[in-house]
């Protein structure tokens, strides 16, 4: 084999090895990105703590209640 033609196939060889190795790290990379992200997100989920009053039916009937399950509209058999 002619020098040139081994220096060639040694120059595509170590581009083809170069390639599979930036092809690996950059998903790598991206996997990383999604688990920290999917972590992030966890760790700041708030879940359901809004405060504001929901309708449903509760203990004392249907109505507005709060997040303690207190009802709090007008028509509350159990407000004086």
């Amino acid at each position: 084999m002619p020098q040139g033609a081994a220096k060639a196939a040694l120059l595509v060889a170590r581009l083809a090895i170069l390639g599979v190795l930036v092809f690996t790290v950059s998903w790598a990379v991206l996997l990383l990105v999604a688990v920290a992200v999917s972590v992030w997100m966890i760790a700041n989920d708030k879940g359901d703590v809004d405060d504001r009053p929901r309708f449903r039916d509760g203990h004392a009937g249907v109505g507005l209640y709060d997040k303690n399950n207190r009802r709090i509209d007008m028509g509350d058999p159990y407000e004086q």
